[in-house]
């Protein structure tokens, strides 16, 4: 099997094992066509504190056969021009975004060459495109590839497409192409059977209608997360929106990815340093069951565990048992080894 680098940059951004997970902002077409909106939705992105804009961008006569005349006439009003896109390229820098778009057709190719874009992300709808694949990869920059519609079968064609163009910076997004995509069928475990197949990256991009799945593929151990973003809602046809987080939601989504990703930690059974205080209030000590004389022998039922934590652990009981008192001691004072003959 090819090895695939398990981690690589983007931008100086590394991505993968041990790394933050990186968050793409998927404007996708939300814009229609429409410059002051895309720039919105790069204030959006970046106020939100993802990683990555992602737009669009497609010839529609070189995309949709003339056989799909609804098609056409949906993505046409979406197709931007290159100073559309330059534009775009520009607010995310000066917005300290990084920009990302995904070329549906080999036209778009020498203007993300021109913008200099620092990856490539390439859509589930290119599943068997092996020439545009080798396309990309011939440009020696990191990949981003959906496996929307895929089977393992797929993937394995895919990656032998990219090793054999010698590209080793490529990371795979679990994906299903439904919008939006039931739970029943989000299949997050199925990054788990790309992970077994692939030594690089892996990740999730969402078309639900919520929110945690993509959290839960954090904790899966997600690489990378992809969401839709848009400025409306209820737009007749069109999809994107009924799987878009959008100004309400999308900063909340970021921040609950990064707390997940906390909560995640190094794997290691440890005591938390936060646990410190409960070190004492949360645990128990052995303390006399009721008021006890001096000499007396101690027994089962003269002994209790209780809160706090600040003398013998109730595991020392089997070594006090059955030895002498060598002064009083009140109920619910702490046994120590001190009041104890030998």
């Amino acid at each position: 099997m090819t090895r695939f680098n398990a981690t690589f940059d983007i931008a100086c951004r590394p991505v993968g094992v041990g790394a933050p997970v990186l968050i793409i902002a998927e404007a996708g077409v939300n814009h229609f066509g429409d410059l002051g909106k895309a720039l919105a939705l790069v204030d959006l992105a970046a106020d939100a504190g993802a990683d990555v804009f992602k737009t669009q961008a497609f010839s529609t006569d070189r995309l949709v056969s003339a056989r799909l005349p609804e098609w056409r006439q949906r993505m046409r009003p979406k197709e931007i021009s290159f100073d559309f896109l330059r534009a775009v390229k520009e607010h995310c820098e000066e917005r300290g975004i990084l920009f990302m778009c995904t070329a549906h057709d080999e036209s778009v190719l020498p203007w993300l060459d021109q913008l200099e874009v620092p990856a490539f992300k390439i859509g589930s709808g290119e599943r068997g495109n092996t020439p545009y694949f080798a396309e990309v990869a011939r440009r020696g920059k990191p990949v981003i590839l959906s496996t929307g519609m895929y089977t393992t079968a797929h993937v394995r064609e895919t990656m032998d497409t990219f090793a054999a163009a010698g590209c080793r910076d490529l990371a795979l997004l679990h994906c299903v192409t439904s919008y939006p995509t039931p739970y029943d069928q989000v299949n997050l475990r199925a990054m788990d059977t790309l992970k077994e197949m692939f030594t690089g990256p892996v990740g999730y991009s969402d078309h639900t209608d919520g929110h945690h799945a993509v959290l839960a593929a954090v904790a899966r151990g997600a690489a990378i997360v992809e969401k839709h973003i848009t400025l409306d809602f209820d737009v007749p046809e069109a999809q994107d929106w009924k799987v878009s987080a959008g100004p309400d939601d999308l900063s909340h989504l970021v921040r609950q990815i990064r707390e997940v990703e906390m909560a995640l930690g190094s794997g290691e059974k440890d005591t938390q340093s936060c646990e410190a205080e409960a070190l004492t209030w949360a645990l128990k000590s052995l303390v006399a069951a009721r008021d006890l004389a001096r000499g007396t022998v101690l027994a089962g039922d003269m002994v209790v565990a209780k809160r706090p934590g600040d003398g013998l652990a109730p595991s020392c009981l089997a070594d006090i048992l059955g030895r002498r008192l060598k002064r009083d001691v009140a109920a619910d004072e702490p046994i120590t080894l001190a009041l104890l003959d030998p």
